[in-house]
């Protein structure tokens, strides 16, 4: 599935982080490398679930950066993932599966360990 993906100047921080660790690798990459090992955690309350996943003032700031050719199965996860948990709405299905993806992204910032990049 491809998607254009919103994110915030925070978000393209922690991937340009993460793009250290992994030499030549892209910003489409290493999002899809955090989106499949978070979902592969099995533990969504860990990422989606904690109050600071609320939105708040800046949540709809973020802005198209890049174009995501993700894998099916892992879109559907997102999309039902933000069904399951109480988002505020958005505009589009990009801006939803954008805002699933933002929170994983805030996730790998403070816990990197526990994401195998």
């Amino acid at each position: 599935m491809k998607f254009n993906l919103s994110l915030k100047y925070s978000h393209l921080w922690v991937i340009d982080d993460l793009k250290k660790r992994i030499p030549d690798s892209s910003n489409e990459e290493i999002v899809k490398r955090c989106v499949h090992t978070a979902l592969q955690l099995q533990d969504n309350d860990s990422i989606f679930g904690t109050i600071r996943e609320q939105c708040g003032d800046g949540c709809f700031a973020s802005e198209p950066q890049f174009e995501v050719d993700m894998d099916e199965d892992d879109f559907n996860k997102l999309r039902q993932i933000y069904k399951d948990y109480d988002f505020m709405e958005y505009g589009t299905e990009e801006e939803e599966i954008s805002k699933t993806i933002r929170c994983i992204i805030k996730f790998v910032e403070e816990k990197p360990d526990l994401i195998a990049i």
